[in-house]
């Protein structure tokens, strides 16, 4: 058998995966430990900045609320006075009467599109007449779009601001319904017909130039059921809005209300984030690199550094807790050899060092395939190596020593050349040779300069 070794082999004696693993773990934990916590930080500042704008937005939601009611309010007002002169004059009321009444009050808002009074269930008076004869004369269950909502406003008996809806005679108006009752039985509606368009843009008219969006739904009053009937429907979805109740008459609207500003503490929470990232990174990089390089000094002091295999320092506390279990227990062997490398310095001179440097890292990776997994092979200095095994069966020593002479003098290859190595072997049992390190290595060394003084004698 003939083993080959080459220059860029790399003999690994000892697997280091494990606390290599260990330190990427470590790393990990690091770098999540400040991407959280920096991200949890990032997480409070925005909340406390949402809850700020959400706050602002309630405030300008509130404002619009209030200009809305500005707006309705003078109309619900004189409609509802109106409704109860109509009432207490029934009996005694002229047509003329009653469209000179019609006539002041349309005068009265720029946002009335006409005034309408049905007796019973037909629309007996108009103002302005111009524009609105098709209305003139109409029955309310007659008008399939509209005949639900205003029999809905009879049985309540409150009035109610229904609409938009598309008016007979053209266009679409908010409708503030008022009916009327005589001793308790239903005689006629009072109808306020608002310009829709009119309305709403004088209600809103502010609100982009003030930096905001605005929508409105709940068509007849039915709130987020309602249609939108002003804006855009996604704002009502959108989590950046704010949505704000605002009572009418038989109902409400639901108003939303966005920001058109540009989110500048987004760009900023991103850059944020970026550079938490980067400190992470940054972190854990480091963490990695200095146990990476503490692991290294620690190897460095207990193995050897040209062939992985542990070092005096390593073997020694390795023998010493041997011997103290043996101390507890006689009955067990152990055994320390001692293995030294021959014509070593011929292979330097001739070669270069690098050549002798690969005979020891050969001889390590040799000697360690001839043993159990449990056992140690170290390098004990120069071209000496030690073996050291607990629990050995006596007669298995020479067949032991047979084989790394056999597997260490197998020639080598190093560029082109077959170079082979001689070896002497001295070994020691303790407890038979000594209980102690210093026993076992001054016998295991006495033997082992007697091989080499055979074995030179033969060769």
């Amino acid at each position: 058998m003939q083993f080959s070794f080459k220059p860029e082999d790399h003999v690994v004696t000892r697997d280091t995966s494990g606390k290599n693993y260990r330190h990427w773990l470590i790393a990990l934990v690091v770098f999540l430990a400040v991407i959280s916590a920096g991200t949890w930080a990032i997480y409070l500042d925005a909340s406390e900045k949402d809850a700020q704008r959400k706050v602002s937005l309630v405030l300008r939601g509130t404002t619009l609320k209030s200009q809305i009611n500005r707006e309705l309010d003078p109309v619900l007002y004189l409609t509802s006075s109106l409704r109860s002169y109509l009432v207490a004059r029934q009996k005694s009321l002229g047509r003329d009467e009653i469209e000179n009444i019609l006539a002041t009050m349309y005068g009265e808002s720029q946002h009335i599109k006409n005034l309408t009074f049905a007796v019973g269930h037909r629309i007996s008076y108009i103002h302005p007449l111009a524009g609105n004869e098709k209305a003139l004369g109409l029955l309310y269950p007659d008008l399939p779009t509209q005949w639900t909502a205003v029999k809905k406003t009879i049985d309540s008996g409150k009035p109610a601001l229904l609409g938009p809806v598309k008016l007979v005679q053209g266009g679409k108006g908010l409708i503030y319904r008022a009916p009327m009752f005589i001793n308790g039985h239903y005689w006629g509606m009072l109808s306020s017909v608002f310009d829709s368009e009119s309305l709403l843009v004088a209600m809103f008219a502010d609100s982009k130039a003030s930096g905001l969006e605005v929508a409105i739904r709940g068509a007849d009053g039915l709130g987020m059921q309602g249609e939108v009937f002003w804006g855009e429907t996604g704002l009502f979805t959108d989590k950046n809005a704010q949505l704000i109740d605002v009572d009418i008459p038989g109902g409400k609207w639901v108003l939303a209300v966005r920001s058109t500003a540009t989110d500048e503490g987004r760009n900023k929470r991103w850059l944020l984030q970026g550079l938490v990232c980067l400190l992470a990174l940054a972190l854990a990089w480091s963490v990695l690199i200095v146990l990476s390089q503490r692991s290294r000094l620690a190897r460095l002091a207990l193995f050897d550094a040209l062939t992985g295999l542990p070092n005096r320092m390593l073997i020694d506390d390795r023998v010493d807790r041997a011997m103290a279990n043996l101390r507890r227990d006689p009955a067990k062997t152990c055994l320390l050899m001692f293995v030294d490398l021959d014509r070593l310095k011929l292979i330097n001179d001739q070669y270069g060092h690098h050549a002798g440097d690969l005979a020891l890292q050969s001889t390590a990776d040799r000697v360690r395939s001839t043993v159990r997994e449990a056992d140690t092979v170290g390098r004990w200095g120069g071209d000496e190596f030690l073996v050291f095994m607990e629990n050995v069966d006596r007669s298995k020593i020479g067949e032991l020593c047979a084989k790394i002479y056999s597997a260490v003098e197998q020639p080598f290859e190093y560029r082109g050349n077959q170079l082979t190595l001689g070896v002497s072997i001295g070994y020691a049992l303790a407890p038979d040779d000594g209980s102690r390190m210093d026993d076992l290595l001054r016998v295991a060394d006495e033997r082992m300069y007697a091989d080499k003084k055979s074995r030179n004698a033969v060769r």
